[in-house]
């Protein structure tokens, strides 16, 4: 699974200096982000599979999910992250080390707020289902 992480940053990096990249300051994390982070920021991992996925297999299917946080007393800062990750990642082409990247398909889209915290936080849940094949 560490090929697909790796897969994920990689192209992430490719365009620091417009879009998303730019827009979440470089801030990416695997899994969960660093207490104290600044915001804002993205986290991403595996939601879900649909083979166990041990990458023995010919064909492996995953859930990834983004999650997107902005702290700011506007929802407008988490919308336009929502679009540029959108614009990043909406049919992206990843390089997986040993495997030939079939698909990359955002399925859902849903509110990920915690209006609790001072200031509160804005942000989205986005799953992305991706297909691998094995490289012969």
């Amino acid at each position: 699974m560490n090929v697909l992480y790796t897969a994920i940053i990689n192209y992430f990096k490719l365009t620091p200096l417009t879009g998303f990249y730019l827009a979440i300051g470089g801030r990416l994390y695997l899994n969960v982000a660093p207490q104290g982070a600044t915001f804002p920021y993205c986290v991403y991992f595996v939601y879900g599979d649909e083979n166990n996925p041990d990458f023995s297999d010919d064909h492996e299917e995953f859930e990834i999910q983004f999650n997107i946080f902005s702290q700011n007393n506007s929802a407008l800062e988490a919308g336009t992250l929502l679009s540029s990750l959108k614009s990043m990642f909406d049919d992206a082409a990843l390089t997986v080390s040993g495997w030939r990247h079939l698909e990359m398909e955002r399925t859902s889209v849903l509110p990920n707020n915690d209006f609790d915290q001072v200031p509160p936080i804005n942000g989205y849940s986005i799953l992305y289902d991706v297909m691998l094949e094995k490289q012969r």
